[in-house]
């Protein structure tokens, strides 16, 4: 679940000419809290066309009142890509790179989309700083590489994902506007980072970021369909850093590959339910629980949304 302090939308601008295009923005004022979520079939497909009235909040346990509601397909994304480039990923960072090219054409849909692109190993680097140009992000990909020397090792040489995580939440705070995510393509082992798990989703969280993780790995050099042999010890860290923040984890194996994993992310960052209502005053800082659900829709259905948010300072 992705929260911003603000007021009550003011969609539109006036004034434009017929060659500028329309930008959804929100304008901060009155004290609220602005809730995203994705609603997902038994399939796993997003579910549309929803009423206020079936989604039911709570914020520390007690319900709270839904002040604003939309459904919103076309807010301003910022996005970043995370690409573990440790020596045990070697073998699928050309087909990572193929594939991410076709993603961010597909995410960049409009002049107010941004995204950034890093890259981890036993240091954290920023390859590519947010930028709206499709065309720069996709040369930046070229750049990505695997250290040399990097053995299979990650205890040894290093692999530094929660302070990436920290670095590029961080670098999309105080964008006012429209949805934040990062996604990251890893087989979830952290090793010599000065941040923990519990750092990083706290990150995410005050930067209002949804975090999407893709569980790469596999016997297969060069296959990204094939069956992982990331620890259970990643699994659960990419589980849980996704599953904080509102996002999901997708493991490729022979029945989803990397595009089939873009795709899902491109629906739920395009299709997104907007709800926001006035908290209770709390302590600058506080950490509160959300929780977010879906009454009286036709089947079985999947709320997801960020579990908690801070109180801004």
């Amino acid at each position: 679940m992705r929260l911003r302090w603000m007021v009550p939308a003011i969609l539109g601008l006036a004034g434009l000419s017929p060659a500028q295009e329309p930008v959804t923005t929100l304008r901060l004022g009155t004290r609220v809290v602005s809730v995203s979520a994705v609603v997902l079939d038994s399939r796993g497909l997003p579910v549309r066309d929803l009423p206020k009235e079936d989604f039911a909040l709570k914020q520390d346990g007690k319900p709270q009142e839904i002040r604003y509601f939309s459904e919103d397909s076309d807010l301003p994304l910022t996005l970043s890509l995370l690409v573990d480039t440790s020596g045990s990923e070697k073998a699928y960072l050309q087909e990572e790179v193929l594939d991410s090219e076709v993603f961010f054409k597909a995410m960049m849909r409009r002049p107010t989309d941004r995204s950034a692109l890093y890259q981890f190993d036993i240091e954290a680097r920023k390859v590519q700083g947010l930028t709206p140009s499709v065309q720069t992000l996709i040369n930046s990909l070229n750049f990505l590489t695997i250290p040399r020397g990097a053995t299979m090792d990650a205890t040894r040489d290093g692999t530094k994902l929660y302070d990436t995580v920290i670095a590029a939440a961080r670098a999309s705070e105080g964008q006012d506007r429209g949805r934040r995510a990062l996604v990251l393509l890893t087989d979830g082992e952290d090793v010599g980072s000065r941040a923990t798990l519990e750092g990083a989703i706290a990150a995410a969280q005050r930067a209002d970021v949804v975090v999407y993780a893709v569980l790469v790995g596999g016997p297969e050099p060069s296959r990204l369909h094939a069956p992982p042999v990331a620890s259970s010890r990643g699994s659960d860290v990419l589980r849980n850093l996704s599953a904080a923040t509102g996002g999901r984890l997708f493991t490729l194996d022979p029945q989803m590959n990397l595009k089939d994993a873009y795709e899902l992310i491109e629906e739920d960052l395009r299709l997104q339910y907007q709800l926001g209502y006035t908290p209770p005053e709390a302590k600058a800082g506080s950490y509160h629980k959300i929780e977010l659900k879906v009454q009286g829709a036709p089947g079985k259905v999947t709320v997801q949304a960020r579990r908690g948010f801070y109180t801004p300072e």
